[in-house]
């Protein structure tokens, strides 16, 4: 080796082993004491032992502040490569907090930039382990740091491949896009906040002081539904991200990945018919009937703590992943409000995306919903709703378990063969009905109403149908075949295989989209 090479070597192992250290021991110090995982640390409980390599690695900034000043930033404050999770290819980006709060600079723009193209042409997923004071402000040289480019990169390969965002810090203002782009946000309970405002701001601007759990993960998983999953720390977060990459395919054009199932397909499940009272008027858990029918009963839920009267997760039959939604009749109120809406349209917009076959298990319970969703825009959102099923062509799959009520949402669900449900199978107890509700509208709107409007609708919209009924009109359409409850797991099996060359025939579009209800 010529003493050229020599020097050149040396100087890049003096750069890496300078940016190893981030903004230095004192920093990392901090970042523990707030409880917090450097960005490096954050990348090895992330990816399989051994597997990351660094892109940018020799990135070393200079930021030139506005008075003159000049600060030294390693890697720009963004560490980003490639590696493995669970043997598949994923590309990870980690801001990290020791340098310069983490914030955004042209450099570490950039790198996230070219990061996210590579991953897209590559057909790996993006996965970014965020924690940053956001915009570096009072720098010559960021006026943007990119984060437009950031936007709508996220926007152009959402649906191609898997976007996950791991919040474990701050995340303000503008780049607080960034995180509601992707596909999943996981949230740290014990660190991540997430603003459009933030404290600060919003009380300079408005003199309004807000709640200490504004912006937390429990915030937006309960209230704003914006977060998908929350982990207890950097740690148990990492790890959920993990997990849910493992029910998701490496691109749109691959199939999720298979997992080889312990549990017999054949498995007749008769512990369903004591979960499940044949009395309507008695609740139940409906998480019970879900880990019964899948393999292992493992399940990934998102959204579990946001509109709770639906359950959206994943799972898997005989190896292959599903998505399922559920109503659960253990919650009170209506399984369609507005939030459950928004909650169900984004899942089965990703499931559509992905090529993941979505399972339904129906049980509407008679809620009718009250003037504040009304004044809300419920219908809009039931609209949605109708769109996002109509239009999506991925295998559909539905049982009904016991009640199915058009207007509490089990037609726009599935339970209407017109809206291209594959198969429909239904319990043998289970009743149907166009209107949920039992009332007597004589009483309701007094002796006024015409007598054969009443005897017409206001009386037969609320008959109960039994499914036996049903299955001896075939030109209803609704249902497949009744099933024993023993035989739900089988025929779920059954027919996420039968549909898996499922072809769409619709009409081709000019654009890859319509105009739905928003």
């Amino acid at each position: 080796m010529d003493a050229q090479m020599a020097d050149a070597i040396r100087r890049m192992e003096e750069i890496h082993e300078k940016n190893l250290l981030g903004g230095g021991k004192e920093q990392i110090e901090r970042q523990h004491k707030r409880e917090k995982l450097t960005a490096r640390e954050r990348i090895d409980i992330l990816l399989d032992p051994g597997t990351f390599s660094e892109i940018g690695a020799c990135v070393n900034t200079t930021g030139i502040r506005i008075d003159g000043k000049s600060s030294d930033a390693p890697c720009d404050g963004s560490v980003v490569g490639t590696g493995k999770v669970d043997g598949r290819w994923v590309a990870v980006y980690a801001s990290d907090f020791t340098v310069m709060g983490g914030s955004l600079g042209t450099q570490h723009g950039m790198k996230f930039i070219k990061l996210i193209e590579m991953a897209a042409r590559w057909g790996i997923p993006m996965v970014w382990l965020l924690d940053s004071s956001g915009g570096r402000l009072g720098y010559q040289d960021v006026p943007m740091a990119g984060v437009d480019w950031w936007f709508a990169l996220e926007s152009r390969y959402s649906g191609l491949i898997p976007q996950i965002n791991v919040l474990m810090g701050p995340c303000i203002a503008g780049q607080a896009y960034c995180p509601t782009l992707c596909d999943f946000l996981l949230m740290s309970r014990k660190t991540a906040h997430l603003w459009l405002g933030g404290p600060r701001m919003t009380q300079a601007a408005t003199s309004e002081t807000i709640g200490e759990n504004v912006g937390g993960a429990d915030y937006h998983m309960e209230y704003s539904g914006t977060c998908d999953v929350v982990g207890e720390d950097d740690r148990e977060t990492i790890l959920k991200a993990r997990a849910l990459l493992n029910y998701l395919p490496a691109n749109f054009k691959k199939p999720a990945p298979r997992k080889e199932p312990r549990d017999d397909p054949m498995r007749k499940v008769d512990e369903l018919l004591e979960i499940v009272p044949a009395d309507f008027q008695k609740t139940y858990d409906i998480h019970k009937v879900i880990k019964a029918v899948v393999d292992d009963g493992e399940v990934f839920e998102i959204k579990s703590e946001y509109a709770k009267t639906l359950i959206t997760c994943f799972c898997r039959f005989n190896g292959s992943v599903a998505g399922l939604v559920a109503g659960n009749p253990a919650q009170p109120g209506p399984m369609l409000s507005i939030d459950s809406c928004d909650k169900y349209y984004r899942f089965l917009q990703t499931l559509d995306a992905y090529s993941i076959p979505l399972v339904s298990l129906l049980d509407t319970p008679p809620e009718v919903p009250g003037q504040d969703q009304e004044a809300k825009g419920l219908l809009r959102h039931f609209g949605k709703i109708i769109d996002v099923y109509a239009t999506a062509t991925i295998p559909k799959i539905s049982i009904i378990l016991r009640e199915a009520y058009a207007d509490a949402g089990s037609i726009i669900m599935g339970c209407g063969k017109g809206m291209g449900v594959d198969l429909c199978y239904a319990w043998p107890n289970s009743r149907l009905a166009v209107e949920a509700s039992g009332l007597d509208y004589r009483k309701v709107y007094g002796r006024g109403i015409d007598e054969d409007a009443y005897e017409g609708y206001l009386n037969r919209a609320r008959e109960k149908v039994d499914v036996f009924r049903v299955a001896n009109s075939w030109s209803a359409q609704v249902v497949d075949e009744v099933i024993h409850p023993a035989e739900t797991r089988q025929k779920i099996i059954e027919a996420i295989a039968l549909t898996r060359e499922k072809t769409d025939q619709r009409p081709a579009r000019a654009k890859t989209h319509g105009a739905p209800p928003v």
